[in-house]
């Protein structure tokens, strides 16, 4: 029988137990959670009765009802939140504008949309980013881009449209819009990323 010296013993050690404590918070942050896991908990209803004012309010539940670890997110030039509800897909979504640049009649920004299951679980996020190029009289899209993502354990998938435009002269728009589909089913999303006359940012 071969014996292993200390030097081949700490080679294993060094290799393998990283790879267990990997595996482990693998699992632990994309299980899914079942009911009696979450002792019934619904995101879906929570968040149709209960008030919640930021991201980071939100990470908060997620923590506290579905045992998810994501890890929060510093967003320095946050300039608005949204939090809405698929009642259809059973889907809870939350929107953050962000400010990117600003120079003299010019303005940058960014609308993320992340959405959950019911168990809390995030399935996709879409992002849109624009640049736009302001006066007292007009607004246009100088650029637009944006992109589609998931956890590596999601099942859902998407190739998203990007388009920008104007709603009226002193409005413009970026725009991601596309269908999400996975073996659950397919639910169309858009979001659109806003800029005023004055350079305000907001998000619909």
């Amino acid at each position: 029988m071969k014996k292993y010296c200390a030097t081949e013993k700490n080679q294993i050690e060094t290799i393998i137990i990283p790879l267990l404590m990997t595996l482990v918070m693998i699992i632990s942050c994309f299980r899914v959670v079942n009911a009696a896991d979450a002792g019934s908990f619904s995101l879906v209803e929570y968040v149709s009765t209960h008030e919640v004012n930021s991201q980071e309010d939100f990470y908060g539940i997620l923590e506290l009802y579905c045992n998810q670890c994501y890890e929060p997110e510093i967003i320095e030039n946050e300039i608005g939140f949204h939090i809405g509800v698929d009642y259809e897909n059973m889907i809870v979504y939350t929107t953050v504008v962000e400010e990117l640049a600003q120079t003299r009649g010019t303005k940058s920004g960014k609308a993320t949309s992340k959405y959950y299951s019911d168990a809390g679980n995030v399935i996709f996020t879409i992002t849109v980013e624009g640049t736009f190029s302001y006066s007292s009289s007009e607004v246009r899209t100088t650029s637009a881009s944006g992109s589609f993502s998931k956890p590596f354990l999601s099942a859902w998938t998407s190739t998203p449209t990007i388009s920008s435009g104007n709603y009226y002269s002193t409005l413009a728009y970026a725009r991601i819009s596309g269908t999400a589909t996975s073996i659950f089913g397919s639910m169309t999303y858009i979001l659109t990323l806003k800029c005023d006359n004055t350079g305000a940012l907001s998000a619909g």
